[in-house]
């Protein structure tokens, strides 16, 4: 039977590449045969609090060596890993700790206060610090347990069915929902992007989106590979342009929105850059027009992957080539496509009963493939909604060319994608519904230069009570944090409602979207 698990994966690349460097942060340079050596400790000390195969560890931390030892660390354990958004808020923090039930929550100094605040709405047994200056009343510090554990060999048997992790998304009713993988499909995952995205031997990668998404899935390929992870901890151009000339990066992911502010900060264009040989991007779809600036800069090194947090990181991807072909032969079509699927994944577009649409047609994205999700932790009915007959159904309607590209042009659920991050209405309604003064509310996602999407309310007021934009746009970001947080509030004297009934969505984001061939971004 087939033994490949993340943690197996790992011990593999440090008893190939021991020496080298495998990680660098600031003026620390972290060898292969330290990297193991850390997450083995870390995987003991976390087993050494009872914990058991599967049970959940949730992490809430900036990007830092620490994050990728306890991360590894608990995969390595066969524990099951539950990345905490940081952005998100500590009411969301609690409820997704109680929802999955974690038996331990490990976060550092910068997330204190938040793990403070939502550890007193849940009874989650272990809290543990990373810096010792950060650990809580009732807490405990890692580094202190860690250090008492043997660094050697001994991985705990740990199968690809074994539980890899639940990752959180946003909710369609308000709350968020975890997405459980297994080992295997995570390692499908990763193997398929060493395979697709132009990703090679010896890598310099330069982490600038968070590692606890999507950024965080191209850590293995790169130690797989011999290469060494360069954590910037965030993302600054003039910080990167530094580093990429310092550490010689040859690759790196950004969302569309860091990779705009990297242009704008370009003053001889890529001098300076020249290492640089794959840049992969995605969360969101890119500007033409900036992706040609792009490519004039910096030649064909981009690779665009379309994937969800159901089918990680991967169902299409539009590789460097690709780029390359459509600059040359002058037909740019392609560059505003999702790309072709990837070669784990079976995916075609289908209508409302499954059935494959006529060519030329629009319909849903449905795939099938190893790395699919199991399904949503605790949710069984969205679970048969998302996964239907064998396929995931993503919720986003498309158009295929004959050559096989697909062409994004609506989506079936109500998410906005703004900034490479998922925001889902219902959230952001169900938080304004608790302000006296809003009667009705409708959350849609308008056209934005620089996020692709923004986030626009369109509210009812009840006439008894005083209330302008700037005061409900503070009241969602101080209960939801920035991202789920309105750029903008329209008033009106009702929401326009379809034939049932239903706030009319579609007539709000018309006003909008008028003149676009696709009705998102």
């Amino acid at each position: 039977m087939l033994v490949h698990s993340a943690g197996a994966l790992v011990e593999r690349a440090a008893l190939a590449y021991g020496p080298e460097t495998a990680v660098v942060y600031r003026d620390r340079r972290i060898s292969y045969a330290e990297q193991i050596a850390r997450i083995r400790q870390t995987g003991r000390a976390l087993l050494g609090l009872g914990l058991s195969k599967g049970d959940r560890v949730a992490v809430l931390m900036s990007d830092r060596p620490e994050l990728l030892d306890v991360y590894y660390g608990a995969l390595w354990a066969g524990l099951a890993i539950v990345p905490l958004n940081a952005k998100a808020s500590a009411s969301d923090h609690a409820y997704i700790i109680g929802d999955c039930g974690a038996q331990a929550v490990v976060h550092d100094a910068s997330k204190a206060d938040r793990v403070a605040g939502a550890r007193a709405e849940t009874d989650v047994e272990h809290v543990f610090s990373v810096d010792r200056e950060a650990v809580l009343d009732g807490g405990g510090y890692l580094p202190d347990l860690v250090a008492r554990q043997p660094d050697g060999p001994g991985r705990p048997e740990v199968t690809p069915d074994d539980r890899y992790g639940i990752f959180y998304t946003g909710g369609t009713t308000g709350r968020p929902k975890g997405v459980e993988h297994n080992h295997r499909a995570f390692v499908a995952a990763i193997m398929s992007e060493m395979l697709e995205l132009g990703l090679g031997e010896r890598d310099r990668f330069a982490h600038v989106a968070p590692l606890t998404h999507a950024g965080g899935m191209f850590v293995l390929p790169v130690w797989l590979r011999g290469g060494t992870n360069v954590i910037l901890g965030g993302f600054d151009p003039e910080k990167f342009k530094a580093t990429v000339a310092r550490e010689r990066i040859t690759a790196s992911m950004m969302v569309p929105t860091m990779l705009y502010v990297l242009m704008d900060s370009l003053r001889d264009g890529n001098v300076g850059l020249e290492s640089l040989s794959t840049v992969i991007y995605g969360a969101s779809p890119i500007g033409r027009e900036r992706l040609l600036q792009a490519i004039d800069t910096f030649g064909p090194i981009f690779s665009q992957l379309y994937g969800q947090t159901e089918a990680p990181n991967q169902l299409t991807v539009l590789r460097k080539s690709d780029h390359a072909a459509a600059v040359e032969s002058g037909d740019l079509t392609p560059l505003s496509s999702c790309g072709r699927p990837v070669g784990i994944a079976e995916v075609r577009l289908a209508d409302d009963e499954l059935k494959t649409v006529a060519d030329g047609e629009p319909g849903e994205i449905v795939a099938q493939g190893p790395h699919i999700m199991r399904g949503y932790w605790n949710k069984p009915e969205e679970t048969a909604a998302a996964l239907r007959d064998g396929w995931l159904c993503t919720g986003d309607v498309a158009k295929a060319d004959d050559r096989g590209f697909l062409y994004i042009v609506d989506r079936k659920k109500d998410m906005i994608i703004s900034g490479g991050f998922n925001v889902y209405p219902k959230e952001v309604e169900a938080t304004l519904f608790s302000h006296p003064a809003v009667k009705d509310v409708a959350v849609i996602g308008v056209p934005d230069d620089k996020w692709g999407e923004s986030v626009k309310a369109v509210v009812v007021r009840d006439p008894a009570v005083q209330v302008d934009a700037a005061e409900l746009i503070a009241f969602v970001r101080e209960r939801k944090g920035p991202v789920l947080t309105p750029k903008t509030v329209d008033f009106l004297e009702a929401i326009p409602l379809t034939a049932v009934g239903k706030h009319d969505k579609p007539a709000l984001r018309a006003a909008h979207w008028g003149g676009r061939d696709r009705g998102v971004n």
